[in-house]
């Protein structure tokens, strides 16, 4: 199983279209209800939290021009370490060698790059969620759809990509539309700038990314919400720590909590995605 999540976009292109951008991620969900009775734990470590992290998986975490490590996974980890007031630094490694090098114990949360499973979950001690993934459609700037509706999509094309979490979401719920499977996510998006469909469905961010980057000639735009279906391609993005450390995960789990309540998790995935993800 590929346990990486896909790079959105490289991180050049995600450097330069971050350079022109600037969006406010406004009304940012709240994944977890917070109990105002929960206290910060007082036995936190000492000496300075290890943050293990990718160097190559914009935009969670990745290099910047200025040789510093960044990307939403990085700042929201920081600002953690802060809310905690804990001493932390950034420990690279690649994406294949984050969950050996916390078995190993050189370092002591991983902050980016794993995908759950049950086998990483066997290994490792999760967070609750900083982030639930969504999926979107969008059409032509000027469609006349004015909403995801099953009975307004009846008929219409609708591009999603083959064997995937998304396919199988519009196959079950979008039956009476004209289905048109594509093999990657660069094709279906092409066939949308182009009007070979009405529409396409696929991951939020993804999404987001294309219609703001070169490769959509400002062609179109988001149609209604997100949706979020747990049972098929919502997934959680979570930070890791080994199973022995307990104390290290609920004090992190607080501090996102606190970020989240606080507004800061919003303010951080504005500095890197280049759309509204709700």
């Amino acid at each position: 199983m590929n346990l990486k999540y896909k790079k959105i976009p490289s991180t050049i292109a995600l450097i330069a279209l971050l350079s022109s951008i600037s969006v406010a991620q406004t009304s940012f969900p709240r994944f977890r209800h917070i109990d105002p009775a929960t206290r910060l734990a007082t036995d936190l470590p000492k000496t300075p939290i290890r943050l293990l992290a990718d160097e190559d998986f914009a935009p969670y975490s990745f290099a910047g021009t200025d040789g510093l490590q960044k990307g939403v996974a990085i700042d929201l980890a920081r600002a953690a370490c802060q809310e905690l007031q804990l001493t932390c630094e950034i420990v690279t490694r690649p994406f294949s060698e984050l969950l050996s090098a916390l078995a190993r114990n050189e370092g002591d949360l991983i902050v980016t790059g794993v995908k759950l499973s049950e086998a990483t979950i066997a290994k490792a001690e999760m967070t609750r969620p900083y982030y639930v993934s969504s999926a979107r459609f969008a059409v032509k700037s000027g469609s006349q759809l004015k909403d995801t509706a099953i009975r307004t999509l009846a008929g219409r094309r609708i591009g999603y990509v083959k064997d995937t979490s998304h396919g199988a979401f519009v196959e079950k719920h979008y039956s009476r539309s004209d289905l048109a499977p594509f093999p990657n996510e660069n094709a279906m998006l092409d066939a949308l700038r182009t009007g070979s469909i009405d529409a396409a469905f696929g991951d939020t961010m993804h999404i987001a990314f294309w219609l703001k980057g070169e490769a959509s000639q400002s062609c179109c735009a988001e149609l209604g919400k997100p949706f979020v279906d747990r049972s098929t391609f919502s997934r959680g993005l979570v930070f890791l720590v080994s199973r022995e450390r307990q104390g290290l995960r609920l004090a992190f789990d607080y501090a996102l909590d606190r970020l989240e309540e606080d507004g800061e998790t919003g303010k951080v995935f504005a500095r890197y995605v280049p759309a509204p993800l709700w």
